[in-house]
């Protein structure tokens, strides 16, 4: 088996749901927004893999929305037990201590496009059953988190989440605020490879956005503007839509609003720095420019 391959579930309902194959490591599921998704997990593993779902030794979120949460419970009950959920740190206190979810800005302007460009792949009842009602952004559920696997989750060290290895193969995950306060995304330097949650979303056209839809836009901003200068990616991995793929560049390939000029001609980009600093875990500097 070819090491460190990144595999979309087909038919996986609301979100793109990921698995991550390692010849050495194991494999990696990545959000698994409902019980449909868990169900196209089971059958793509056992049917075009021909693995166990018992070598499932991840199953990991971008962030914390019911649409990539949903089937976390579903799948891991047909998992090893020492099958571990990774959650950012913040998850710790939305399921712990109260706190509520990141409040959502832009729904019209931001979640009504996706919406209608057929961002929500729902094709079967399953794709609408869920483990139960954590992670609704919404008002009367925002302080409403429960999970059934608390005794499964492994919360990210807080100290070097801003870029750390996780265990498996060449992933290491990077904090990614601006969709959500918790969200991260999980990149492969040698294959040039990026699940970025909904902080990117794809387009049929093969490009792809930077999602409007968010609890700070212009933190959202920065944290595209900072990834896009400090690692190099060929492949995209969305949240939602298609993949996003390019020979050398493929943030060259995504969109972002607002009006700052690109560095070359042929991109746009945002504005830089964050509030999070979005360094480098491992050397506890901020990030530089690569080399051109």
């Amino acid at each position: 088996m070819e090491a460190d391959v990144v595999h979309p579930i087909p038919g996986s309902g609301l979100a793109q749901t990921y698995l991550i194959t390692d010849e050495n490591d194991g494999l990696m599921v990545v959000d698994v927004g409902s019980v449909g998704a868990a169900l196209a997990v089971e059958y793509f593993c056992t049917h075009t893999l021909k693995r166990s779902l018992q070598a499932i030794r991840f199953i990991a979120a971008t962030h914390f929305h019911i649409d990539h949460i949903g089937g976390i419970g579903a799948l891991l009950d047909k998992c090893s037990p020492k099958t571990t959920v990774l959650f950012h740190p913040l998850v710790k206190a939305y399921l712990k201590a109260g706190r509520p979810l990141s409040l959502m800005r832009n729904w019209v302007t931001g979640l009504f496009p996706i919406l209608i460009g057929g961002g929500f792949g729902i094709r079967k009842w399953t794709d609408l059953a869920f483990d139960g009602m954590a992670g609704i952004p919404l008002p009367f559920f925002r302080d409403r988190q429960h999970v059934s696997y608390t005794d499964r989750i492994s919360y990210l060290d807080g100290n070097r989440l801003v870029r750390s290895r996780i265990g498996i193969g060449g992933w290491e995950v990077i904090g990614a605020p601006g969709h959500t306060e918790e969200s991260v995304v999980f990149f492969n330097e040698a294959s040039g490879e990026l699940i970025s949650g909904d902080l990117i979303l794809g387009r049929k056209d093969g490009r792809g956005y930077v999602n409007r839809f968010c609890w700070d836009e212009l933190q959202t901003r920065r944290t595209f503007a900072v990834l896009a200068d400090t690692i190099r990616v060929r492949i995209i991995f969305p949240g939602h839509g298609p993949v996003i793929w390019a020979a050398e560049d493929a943030f060259r390939k995504v969109d972002c609003s607002g009006e700052v000029p690109a560095r070359d001609d042929s991109r746009k980009t945002c504005l830089g720095g964050t509030r999070n600093g979005l360094g480098d875990g491992r050397t506890g500097s901020r990030p530089r420019k690569r080399r051109r």
